[in-house]
């Protein structure tokens, strides 16, 4: 069998002439038989070899005894050793979880540790090919999304180097007769006949039916998962054209920002992968409480019709679309970003989303863009306030009848509702509203034979800043 996974390793290129190689041995069959394989391919392939061991002080002497069984393996094969023990039991107290993570945590800091200690290529580690039959099954059941059923990756990056699993080419039953037929000893840990871990409970009550249908499961569940990373590898990439299209933030506090239309343009796969790489980077980490029914969720409010929805996904994240805006950020629209400042000519007052409003004397009546607002002194009673909306507000607009509610006119420019708080709402001590920054100017017509001088304001948003 050793030739099998010798072919396997080289077909993948999991291991090259000359490399640093550390193999992860518990002294249990599967990465007995590891060890022993991997020092019978040094022999053809020169490369240098060390076996790394974990106690995770869970079992006493019987895994004090493992430890030491390894480290007498690696003496006898000439293979360099390096283990070590772990206080499991404190770990989980202080971090508050489950055995089998923290265990994990553990193992896989000491691994990362002598990775850089040895500035290492590789780090081998014993998952065969039953082990990935059961995780397809696992992720199976637990999610809808094809792209988390991929199986366990032949090969990721970690430490300096990489995780490879040569392995998975073969079934449990192999690596048995592997150490049957040369008569290597291994050792047995209990726990791994408990049914009440989940992994457990799918190796002795799921695998054996499916392995009476199909004995050589391992290798089509294999396949399977190798597809499936090359196709999702594919997918990733075409995603990245819509992500183009999306705008990420570069502030401390991440959003994301996109055209709904647009994204729409796009391939429905596509968009399905662009809305997990959006998670992604949010997250910075997998979060295990994102489903398809989030996705359901995020592909229903781009089909609604409605100008203004908004979601909530876990972690204090929002999904809020403003017609055709839509935007993932983790701010609370709740919290009070009213302002009120006093604004003198000469002067220029900063607000709270980093824009700013300034005013000066002017003898240019000219009025070049939505940003600049002039009038004539007399027509205001000074100083100005600059503050943000006020439930009722009304103005009277330039070049209209009568006066039109504020919130209105929001509506009717299609701003969205989580920035209507920002944007300036220009008044004199009256109240009056002479403009709302860069939408609407109201006041009283200038008149013809006016000559000055004027009352000069400037709006200048954040994106101008």
């Amino acid at each position: 069998m050793d030739h099998v996974v010798h072919s396997f390793i080289s077909k993948h290129q999991l291991i090259q002439p000359g490399q640093t190689v550390l193999a992860a041995v518990s002294g249990g069959p599967d990465s007995t038989a590891l060890l022993h394989m991997l020092t019978q391919l040094r022999e053809k392939v020169p490369f240098h070899l060390t076996a790394v061991s974990v106690d995770h002080g869970l079992r006493g002497e019987e895994a004090r005894e493992d430890l030491a069984f390894v480290q007498t393996l690696a003496d006898q094969w000439d293979v360099e050793f390096h283990g070590t023990s772990v206080d499991t039991g404190s770990y989980k107290e202080s971090s508050g979880k489950g055995t089998q993570e923290a265990a994990r945590d553990l193992r896989y800091r000491f691994f990362e540790e002598q990775m850089y200690a040895r500035q290492a290529d590789v780090l081998v580690m014993g998952h065969h090919g039953d082990d990935q039959a059961e995780t397809l099954m696992m992720q199976m059941v637990r999610s809808a999304r094809p792209e988390a059923v991929q199986g366990i990756p032949l090969r990721r990056p970690f430490a300096c180097g990489e995780i490879v699993r040569p392995l998975l080419c073969v079934s449990k039953e192999q690596l048995l007769h592997y150490l049957n037929d040369r008569s290597l000893p291994s050792r047995h840990d209990p726990s791994n006949d408990r049914t009440d871990y989940t992994r457990n409970a799918f190796r002795h009550r799921v695998m054996p039916f499916l392995k009476e249908q199909n004995p050589r499961l391992h290798e089509h569940v294999q396949a399977f998962s190798e597809r499936a990373a090359e196709e999702r590898s594919y997918i990733n990439e075409q995603a990245q054209k819509v992500l183009e299209y999306v705008h990420f933030s570069e502030d401390v506090e991440k959003f994301v920002q996109f055209s709904k239309q647009t994204f729409k343009t796009f391939p429905l796969a596509l968009q399905r992968t662009a809305f997990h790489l959006i998670l992604n980077y949010l997250y910075v980490k997998q979060n295990e409480d994102i489903s398809y029914l989030h996705e359901e969720m995020f592909m229903n409010l781009l089909r609604d019709e409605k100008p203004n929805r908004s979601l909530d996904f876990p972690g204090g994240l929002k999904v809020v679309r403003a017609y055709d805006e839509i935007t993932f950020t983790f701010a609370d629209e709740n919290e009070d970003s009213s302002f009120r400042l006093i604004l003198h000519p000469g002067a220029s007052v900063s607000l709270p989303d980093g824009s700013s409003v300034e005013a000066e004397w002017s003898w240019c009546p000219e009025e070049p863009d939505a940003f600049t607002y002039v009038c004539e002194d007399y027509h205001v009673n000074l100083p100005l306030i600059v503050r943000s909306r006020q439930p009722g507000d009304r103005m009277e607009v330039r070049g209209m009848k009568g006066s039109k509610k504020v919130k209105d006119i929001f509506i009717d420019q299609k701003i969205p509702a989580r920035t209507r708080g920002t944007l300036p709402v220009v008044t004199d001590q009256t109240g009056e509203i002479l403009w709302l920054g860069g939408l609407k100017k109201g006041g009283r017509q200038r008149g013809r034979s006016s000559t000055g001088p004027w009352l000069r304001l400037h709006y200048k948003n954040k994106a101008d800043a």
